[in-house]
């Protein structure tokens, strides 16, 4: 790779043209993995409706975003170098559709008290369609990288990460009104947190070391080899390694009932993982390598 990068391009370290793909991936993450752990608390029970309705609304607040960023991208061949299955963009459009409607057929029967099975449908749907988008999107990008799977186990763990911070930070919040409430709720959204943060961890190492299939150049800032790339260092420290640490430590608050403590924490580790997505994303354009 030649890092031979000039104008916005030294500004941002990436490539212009892979933004727009970079803000669909991050969104899409985003709502698929809000939707799956939405599906997870409403079967477990022991939250309140409303709590389960505030996550619901986030699902179809990303599905909206994804879909609009979907509609603005001009299906094209690449983005600057990175070679793209443009035929896959139309499909992808139809899923984060189909996401947000069923987003918000979810929500009518979450405030309908006498429709617990449509309640469960429609959220398993909704979770299931958001991993069907994933999976488009996984291939749209797929051609650079050492296989599908690369991108596709990359955004599956790294939507659940979103997802579970993002869920365990707010259900953090309904302790600050109700203290009364049961500590173990949020004990088992910091773990499912730990371990999805775990699991992502693993996964970049894997896509870190697998050559990518098929090499490219470009001239954005950061196209250089992972080892010597900051940007790398950069995702795998900010956006990995310090939300497990801050997971752990809100573990150990929310077990101490030390609930502020531990809501503080999530809201931190969620900033991070946002920041190292995006990055993480965005190096996939520059480098191949879906970390």
């Amino acid at each position: 790779m030649c890092p031979h990068a000039s104008g916005w391009d030294d500004a941002v370290g990436l490539s212009v043209e892979s933004l727009p793909y970079t803000l669909l991936l991050l969104l899409a993450q985003f709502s698929a993995g809000v939707a799956v752990l939405v599906l997870f608390v409403q079967l477990r029970g022991g939250f309140e409706a409303g709590f389960v309705r505030i996550c619901s609304w986030l699902t179809v607040s990303g599905a909206f975003l994804t879909t609009l960023t979907a509609l603005f991208i001009d299906a094209s061949a690449s983005a600057d170098a990175y070679l793209l299955d443009a035929d896959l963009l139309r499909p992808a459009r139809a899923a984060s559709l189909a996401l947000l409607l069923f987003g918000l057929a979810h929500i009518i029967f979450l405030q309908r008290d006498d429709e617990p099975f449509l309640a469960n449908a429609t959220g398993a749907t909704t979770a299931g369609l958001g991993a069907i988008l994933l999976i488009l999107l996984a291939s749209l990008v797929r051609l650079p990288a050492w296989s599908v799977a690369g991108p596709l186990l990359t955004f599956f763990a790294g939507a659940l990460s979103l997802g579970a911070f993002t869920v365990a930070m707010i259900w953090g919040h309904w302790y600050l009104v109700n203290p009364r409430l049961e500590e173990g709720p949020l004990n088992e959204l910091t773990l499912i947190a730990i371990a999805a943060i775990g699991l992502e961890l693993a996964i970049t190492a894997l896509n870190a070391i697998v050559p990518v299939g098929a090499p490219f150049e470009s001239d954005a800032l950061l196209a250089v080899a992972l080892p010597a790339n900051p940007g790398f260092w950069l995702r795998v420290g900010v956006g990995l390694v310090f939300p497990a640490v801050l997971a752990y430590m809100a573990y150990r608050s929310s077990q101490e009932r030390s609930m502020m403590s531990a809501t503080g924490l999530l809201y931190i580790a969620v900033g991070a993982i946002l920041a190292g997505e995006a990055l993480g994303r965005g190096l996939l354009f520059v480098t191949g390598a879906p970390v």
